[in-house]
């Protein structure tokens, strides 16, 4: 087994394991409105900012104003997701800044990835919810290539649907 697929299935599971803050609400619904984008974004980046690879990126390297940024991230998925214009930022610039200060790894990639679909299966399906995690796997693979110049893409393992987190081969 490779070194990288092997982190990233002990990312996995450790991942999985988590209380993401969202209670499960029976059937899944899909990231239809601007309060769904809201409560993923956020419950999303509340565990990024725990979690032992990301979180220090964000909170000590980067500094992150979560009042301000939050907001902005919110605005980009209903923009990516709802076709809502009102994001008006620049991807690429706000993580260069950052990977200037300490360089993106394939492990941040990876452990950012599975965070993201983990956040999402718990609670979210549906058209939109898969876009969402196909988007995000676009918006790693184009950083890694463009800021550490690495050829990154979700493992098999970080690809699973609803119902199979954790599941290996």
């Amino acid at each position: 087994m490779s070194e990288r697929r092997l982190a990233a299935q002990t990312s996995m599971k450790r991942a999985d394991t988590f209380d993401i803050g969202s209670p499960d609400v029976g059937p899944a619904v899909d990231l239809a409105t601007r309060g769904q984008i809201h409560d993923l974004v956020v419950s999303f980046y509340r565990e990024l900012i725990m979690d032992d690879n990301l979180g220090p990126v964000f909170s000590e390297v980067a500094e992150v104003d979560w009042s301000h940024h939050i907001p902005l991230l919110i605005d980009y998925w209903c923009r990516v997701l709802l076709g809502d214009p009102s994001y008006q930022g620049a991807i690429l610039d706000a993580h260069r800044r950052m990977h200037d200060l300490q360089a993106f790894t394939a492990e941040n990639f990876d452990r950012w990835y599975a965070l993201w679909i983990i956040t999402i299966d718990h609670t979210w399906s549906g058209p939109l919810a898969e876009k969402a995690k196909a988007h995000a796997a676009r918006i790693a693979a184009s950083l890694a290539r463009q800021l550490p110049r690495i050829a990154w893409e979700p493992t098999q393992l970080q690809t699973g649907t609803r119902g199979a987190k954790g599941d290996t081969d």
